[in-house]
């Protein structure tokens, strides 16, 4: 379809974005916000409290009438600007331009007020998680000309396995905490992970796996630092779901479980 039969977009037209393995549903502001056939679009609060954390009754609390209009007043004192727009569905949305969203989150990680940590932490993920895929689509363009759907995938791939690592170590953590286990000890328990599925501790493998890399003759004898990663994660994923009263006996069968689904040779 080329540009003169692509449909013109019209103010208040409801999108639905997938945007790597996000899901958002946009509202067009103004169908030439960006230069003539570029339109400027907004997120409603529903949509910015699913991704930043901030519910959205709380965001709600925040708006105030301000000359002729309404504005979102942040912790800081900070404004943004709050669009009323008729939707093409017949209701009526309250909606905030979209990089204005970015800058009202900015704004509450450096001056948060009562903002809850867990809050912080998940708007602070979400601004990371467009940094990071603007930052490699710009490089890609720049080393090789172009950036394909292809590359794309392969950074959302990338990105999921990295968020899902994050929280399952997190849960992990949280086990041992729950345990009685100091901070200072959560090391030891992540060595013990190590040593029975592989034979050396984390720091020892990790070195192992770096004078492996590129080393195709050694690496066909060992894990791949990739299968090796994912079996430490699906280990202490076990640890949390085993774990009643012994974290001992959590990790032991933890650990035999998981050598025998990545057919390791276990340690213990």
């Amino acid at each position: 379809m080329d540009e003169s039969t692509t449909p013109a977009v019209k103010k208040g037209d409801r999108i639905e974005v997938t945007y790597a393995d996000k899901q958002f549903e946009v509202i067009v502001i103004d169908p030439d916000g960006l230069g003539p056939g570029q339109p400027a679009y907004g997120f409603g609060f529903m949509m910015a409290a699913k991704y930043i954390g901030i519910p959205q009754a709380t965001l709600s609390e925040r708006v105030i009438g301000i000359d002729d209009g309404e504005v979102l007043k942040n912790p800081s004192g900070k404004l943004f600007r709050v669009i009323g727009i008729d939707g093409s569905d017949g209701n009526r949305y309250s909606v905030i331009e979209a990089s204005d969203w970015f800058d009202l989150s900015t704004d509450v990680l450096i001056n948060p007020g009562k903002t809850r940590k867990p809050t912080k932490q998940k708007i602070a993920d979400f601004l990371k998680w467009f940094a990071v895929k603007g930052f490699y689509f710009s490089a890609n363009i720049a080393a090789k000309g172009v950036a394909t759907a292809k590359d794309d995938r392969a950074l959302s791939r990338w990105l999921q396995k990295r968020e899902s690592g994050k929280y399952t170590r997190k849960d992990y953590t949280d086990t041992l905490s729950d345990a009685g286990i100091p901070e200072i000890e959560f090391a030891i328990r992540t060595n013990e992970v190590y040593v029975g599925l592989f034979g050396l501790k984390a720091a020892e493998m990790k070195e192992k796996w770096h004078l492996m890399a590129g080393d195709p003759k050694i690496a066909r004898n060992y894990i791949s630092e990739e299968k090796g990663l994912e079996a430490v994660k699906f280990c202490e994923r076990l640890v949390t779901m085993l774990y009643s009263d012994d974290l001992d006996e959590a990790h032991t069968e933890a650990i035999r479980l998981t050598a025998r689904k990545f057919k390791l040779h276990t340690f213990r």
